[in-house]
């Protein structure tokens, strides 16, 4: 079929206008642009594409979305947060019978008021350091003056995770500021209670104590039986000083030797054997024994033990102090590393008689520097 030519003739060759328009045949036009298969293919089936909705034989896994991702994510918080309730409620519960068992401390509010004879930014303290002055002493009641047979200060040091033990020796020859004249440190005991004698270590050895307890030796005897009895070193001369004279007759030599209350407390307060320095170190390895002891033993089993004791207690903390000071001691004091020093120091001090009494003179310049080296390093 021949062309169709629409605007005029037929252009000749080399001379096309923009305006004319020619219309190609249909038939034409698709022979143009048709190429004929090769032979071969006409043999060979053809390939047909896969059906995209024809399911795989394994479907694959969905995507999670971030929708159930924040879902996940919110339920877990949830469970923490559920958690982290019943803990905290557990703990309150825990603290708050604690607290109730304080409540029957005697708590002397007025026991340790200011000293009044030094300033004290005169005194060795730190906010890293809580000492803690317990004074032992031997009295059938309550309101019996007493002078005080163990005068030892427990030194909680957070800064180097240490406990101090410190003991006063009670022959010490002191001035007690509050009579305006020298004697034994014991005496103050028996002058003014618990306030004398922190005032009286303050001013001669220029340390800052920060709380007082005040027990008798009921008391000592019911911990060391609450405990399950405590193990120490027990020398052939202890051992045979303890059946002769006080007639315990179970008792022998050892390195760990068992002792029940009774038998731990005669052990304390042996010194006619030596000396009043080997005393207060009898005193120190029976209390580091028990706080060996209290690091293994039950919570529960404390908190019945303290429940026994508590009532026996003088002190200046209140009931709030001493429930901060219990939890502290579960959580971080026991585990804390225990040494041993006592005042006088050695080589600071000569044995002399005075006014008829045997006593220890000491250098008060040399002790107050081992303090401050000893007790805050």
């Amino acid at each position: 079929m021949e062309d169709i030519y629409i605007g005029g003739k037929k252009p000749k060759k080399g001379n096309s206008s923009s305006e004319d328009i020619y219309i190609t045949p249909r038939a034409r036009r698709e022979q143009a642009y048709y190429e004929p298969p090769e032979e071969d293919d006409y043999y060979n089936e053809p390939e047909y594409p896969e059906d995209p909705y024809e399911p795989d034989d394994e479907e694959p896994e969905k995507p999670k979305t971030k929708a159930k991702k924040r879902k996940k994510g919110g339920k877990l918080k949830r469970k923490i947060k559920l958690l982290l309730v019943v803990v905290l409620l557990i703990c309150g519960i825990g603290v708050g019978m604690v607290y109730g068992t304080f409540s029957s401390v005697n708590y002397n509010e007025t026991g340790h008021g200011e000293n009044v004879f030094l300033e004290e930014s005169q005194l060795m303290q730190s906010a890293k350091v809580k000492n803690i002055l317990l004074i032992g002493v031997d009295r059938r009641n309550a309101n019996d003056a007493s002078r005080s047979d163990t005068m030892l200060m427990v030194s909680v040091n957070t800064a180097n995770r240490k406990i101090k033990l410190t003991s006063f020796m009670r022959d010490t020859y002191v001035y007690i500021p509050e009579r305006q004249k020298s004697a034994k440190l014991n005496a103050a005991c028996t002058w003014g209670g618990a306030q004398m004698v922190m005032d009286t270590i303050e001013y001669n050895f220029n340390i800052k104590i920060d709380h007082y307890v005040l027990v008798d030796f009921t008391m000592f005897e019911d911990i060391v039986n609450g405990l399950g009895g405590v193990e120490v070193e027990v020398s052939e001369k202890e051992a045979k000083y303890l059946r002769d004279r006080v007639h315990l007759k179970n008792i022998v030599a050892g390195e760990n030797v068992h002792l029940n209350g009774k038998e731990a407390l005669w052990y304390c307060r042996i010194r006619e054997l030596d000396s009043d320095f080997m005393r207060t170190q009898r005193q120190r390895k029976v209390l580091t024994s028990i706080i060996d002891k209290a690091k293994s033993t039950n919570p529960i089993k404390l908190y019945e033990l303290l429940g026994d004791i508590v009532a026996l207690v003088e002190t200046d903390m209140s009931p709030a102090n001493l429930t901060g000071l219990a939890v502290n001691g579960l959580l971080r004091y026991l585990h804390y590393d225990i040494e041993q020093g006592r005042v006088p120091a050695e080589d600071t001090w000569v044995s002399k008689r005075i006014n008829g009494q045997s006593v220890l003179s000491v250098d008060m310049g040399k002790n107050r520097e081992y303090l401050e080296e000893f007790i805050y390093e």
